[in-house]
């Protein structure tokens, strides 16, 4: 049986398959900028997270105790995903997908290490090698 984690992944994975497809095709037509699409994206994205949470009844939560610890690790978040995906949307419109999201996807790794590293997770041989073939893979990919 498929662990519930792994189905959310492969739909995020098939999501940001898509997403690429449709910033290269609104880019491409010329008739918008990169933040432009950009603005447009993450807006959808920000209504959609706020209204999971006023569905989930935690908006109050969120506004008004949200403890700092936790407030500061979502921001430094926030501020990391906002230069991940404007400069994956930048790279978009500047390059070819198909090398553009490879070496885009080497975040995989960094992920991987700092789970390690930071967060003391294990990381047994075999993916370590997985990592490895990975990098590989973009870099001929990229070549």
């Amino acid at each position: 049986m498929i662990q519930s984690y792994v189905l959310w992944a492969l739909l995020g994975m098939a999501g940001y398959s898509l997403m690429t497809l449709f910033v290269k095709l609104a880019e491409r037509s010329g008739n918008v900028t990169t933040y432009q699409v950009l603005a447009v994206s993450t807006t959808i994205v920000a209504i959609f997270a706020i209204a999971v949470v006023a569905w989930r009844g935690e908006l109050k939560t969120l506004l008004f105790e949200l403890e700092t610890p936790p407030l500061l690790w979502a921001i430094a978040g926030g501020v990391a995903l906002t230069v991940a995906v404007s400069s994956l949307f930048h790279a978009l419109a500047l390059g070819p997908a198909n090398i553009v999201v490879p070496v885009y996807g080497m975040f995989i790794v960094g992920g991987a290490v700092l789970g390690v590293v930071v967060l003391g997770e294990a990381m047994p041989w075999h993916r370590v090698i997985g990592l490895i073939a990975a990098v590989v893979g973009v870099v001929l990919i990229s070549i």
